[in-house]
């Protein structure tokens, strides 16, 4: 006759004790909630273009164009990177609403988009 090894015989449950958990209690994993930084930085990049645009105007109306031109491109690269925040925070749904207000206000304000608008307005 052969013999057959034992089958392990299956005892209590013991799980390993946790310092401060008591009996009865579960540990609970925190989830993060949705990211909110694409959003809000669309729409701090969007004013920062706006202001940029302003004193490029004023500085330009004081005759100083070289200044006037370099806050141009930076008015022009804040709103390239509002925009490509916007359409993030917009996509991925994380601070959706500052995101599409962020877009909006990069599109209208950027110095290109009131060039073209203000000379099709003009008539020149």
């Amino acid at each position: 006759m052969d013999e057959q090894p034992a089958e392990p015989v299956a005892g209590p449950r013991i799980e390993p004790q946790i310092e401060g958990l008591g009996p009865g209690m579960t540990i609970v994993r925190v989830v993060r909630g949705p990211r909110r930084w694409p959003g809000l930085l669309s729409c701090i990049l969007a004013v920062l273009m706006l202001v940029s645009t302003g004193a490029g105007i004023q500085v330009a109306s004081a005759g100083n164009y070289t200044l006037s031109t370099g806050l141009a491109y930076l008015a022009i690269a804040l709103s390239v990177f509002a925009l490509l925040f916007g359409v993030i925070a917009i996509a991925k749904k994380w601070a959706r609403g500052a995101g599409i207000v962020g877009s909006i206000v990069a599109v209208a304000g950027n110095p290109l988009v009131l060039l073209y608008v203000l000379n099709a307005l003009g008539g020149s």
